[in-house]
């Protein structure tokens, strides 16, 4: 069974996307809409930007989830038994599945985007992957902070990244390294995403998800806050609008995944970091990246 499933911050790359808008007329015709859906050229950003300018929250969102809906819309033979996306990737995802306009799916990534850049400049709050660390361990040490810092992205066994205040950060790396963590990295980002520190922007967005058609998608959706499968839209409306402050449980999707019957993984979108997650995950199976027809 194939599993297709779509990557979240951090895939984007200088000129992401342009080959396809320049080889393919579906392309061009859908990123000319989205940069007139969205009021300034995305694309030119894509195409012509640098690393800096695609960092920005506002603008690696959208980016990274347009060109993920392309390669899945110009992907050869997408037949998905089920999908999945990795934190933004899960609205690439649900499009993909038929669950969600494109359009829809624009809109809602965008608003998010900017919702969660405005809950990062309420508190100074970062996020730091910790390697080599059993997940109980670490979600120990964050409880024992008292809800400074906690869990994030389950991203694979060993790799956990764990999310709140700046001072918070600091304490919990002194007390991971200290129960036998390889290393703790602070990452380069603007905020605390999927923590408590991000309910405002939970707020901003649940009005916007409720307010926004989703349709029961051709195939189950794993979703981040569960790990479990849904077709429902209210349920997948409730969990889409949890991500935001809930912990992003990928290796548990995955694994999910693989009992559900799952063989093939394809990640449709820039780069290849959730196929390396993916094997860290489960080494017996297959991983590519989509074909393009």
């Amino acid at each position: 069974m194939k599993a297709f499933v779509f990557p979240g911050q951090g895939s984007q790359f200088p000129g992401m996307a342009k080959d396809l808008y320049e080889n393919f007329a579906l392309a061009k015709e859908i990123v000319d809409e989205a940069d007139q859906i969205l009021g300034f050229s995305l694309s030119k950003v894509m195409f012509e930007g640098t690393d800096e300018d695609l960092k920005q929250t506002k603008v690696t969102q959208p980016a990274i989830y347009l060109h993920s809906v392309l390669v899945a819309k110009l992907g050869k033979g997408f037949a998905p038994d089920m999908v999945a996306g990795h934190s933004l990737g899960e609205f690439s995802a649900l499009v993909a599945a038929g669950g969600l306009s494109w359009q829809d799916g624009l809109r809602l990534v965008y608003q998010r985007a900017l919702a969660m850049q405005k809950a990062c400049e309420i508190v100074p709050s970062t996020m730091a992957a910790v390697l080599g660390l059993a997940d109980s361990d670490i979600e120990r040490i964050c409880g024992e902070l008292e809800g400074e810092v906690v869990a994030a992205n389950y991203n694979c066994p060993g790799q956990v990244v764990i999310s709140g205040s700046v001072s918070g950060i600091e304490k919990a790396a002194e007390l991971l390294k200290a129960a036998g963590a390889k290393r703790v990295l602070t990452l380069p980002v603007g905020g605390a995403f999927h923590s408590p520190f991000m309910e405002p922007a939970r707020v901003e967005l649940a009005a916007a998800i409720e307010a926004t058609t989703i349709e029961r998608p051709i195939c189950p959706i794993f979703q981040n806050v569960t790990a479990k499968p849904s077709q429902d839209p209210v349920e997948i409306k409730q969990n889409l609008i949890a991500q935001l402050t809930g912990a992003v449980r990928w290796t548990q999707s995955v694994e999910a995944m693989v009992s559900a019957g799952a063989t093939d993984f394809i990640e449709c979108g820039p780069g290849k970091v959730l196929q390396g997650l993916v094997k860290k995950i489960s080494a017996d199976v297959q991983v590519a990246s989509m074909e393009l027809a």
